[in-house]
């Protein structure tokens, strides 16, 4: 499948109703989602699967304290030089961070009406995108005005975890 058509699917899952009390809740969901899919060969539909998985499921990973402890990740990591194994790691360290700072911004400031003006965590990490639709969202206009300037887009579209992390660490910034 190819990059746009993966996106599109994407959004048609993620524009439609679903239901988890938090946005720390859904990345919980996502957690578990990419632990129990861990040892899948990566492929788009997996991924889809697992987004949608996050979306209805109700078995979430628990809250470890340590991952307070947890740095943002790197923005522009060299994924091509990690094996499978190092690039689930870092996914899975993504969302861990995700999980930790949303916890850190609080309901108050994740229910301010205000909030997509930009905020910063505690952990001094600037969030304008907070629910898995807008960071959606913030990813999809981010790929886009991108591939515009890109002179050539690979329609071999290889599949790897890192792609999450693209979505959450570019998504959650971008306007």
């Amino acid at each position: 499948m190819d990059y746009n058509t993966f996106l599109n699917k994407l959004d048609s899952i993620l524009s439609g109703e679903y239901n988890y009390t938090s946005e720390e809740e859904y990345f919980r969901r996502l957690l578990f989602q990419v632990e129990i899919n861990s040892n899948k060969k990566v492929t788009s539909l997996l991924l889809l699967n697992i987004f949608k998985e996050s979306l209805t499921s109700s078995k979430v990973i628990n809250f470890n304290n340590d991952w307070n402890n947890l740095n943002e990740p790197e923005l522009f990591p060299d994924f091509k030089s990690m094996s499978t194994k190092e690039n689930l790691e870092f996914t899975k360290e993504t969302i861990r961070f995700f999980i930790a700072d949303l916890r850190r911004l609080g309901d108050k400031v994740l229910k301010d009406p205000h909030r997509g003006l930009g905020v910063t965590s505690s952990s001094g990490r600037r969030w304008y995108n907070y629910d898995i639709s807008t960071i959606f969202n913030g990813w999809y206009s981010f790929y886009y005005d991108v591939a515009e300037i890109a002179t050539e887009i690979d329609s071999e579209t290889v599949y790897s975890w890192s792609d999450i992390s693209d979505i959450l660490m570019f998504g959650k910034g971008y306007e």
